[in-house]
């Protein structure tokens, strides 16, 4: 949310950051392929950016977050939020040439 008195602009990537629940494990999830733009945002307007997710029941190669970091573009301190505890387990693709978890760009 744009809590300024005037719009800005904005666009790009976001940083996310997984903390996993078994040590502690990070994991910065992969960008998308898809092109972005800048975007203006108005003074108490908000914006968004999805995340792609490959869940699963498995009980191994799967990988359990406890926390998210979200940097927004071209910032340095990020939003630590805890993630939530009803959801399954996402599958482990730390190492993936092409994940099916990733997050594409803001807008």
């Amino acid at each position: 949310m744009n809590k300024g008195s005037y719009s800005c602009k904005l666009g790009g990537f976001p940083g996310v950051d997984l903390t996993s629940i078994n040590g502690g494990e990070r994991w910065s999830l992969a960008r998308s392929s898809q092109k972005w733009s800048s975007l203006e945002v108005a003074a108490g307007q908000s914006t968004e950016f999805p995340l792609n997710l490959a869940f699963t029941k498995e009980d191994e190669g799967f990988y359990q977050p406890a926390w998210v970091e979200i940097t927004p573009p071209d910032e340095t301190k990020a939003l630590k939020i805890e993630w939530p505890r009803e959801t399954d387990s996402l599958v482990d693709q730390r190492s993936a040439t092409h994940p099916g978890t990733f997050v594409n760009p803001i807008g």
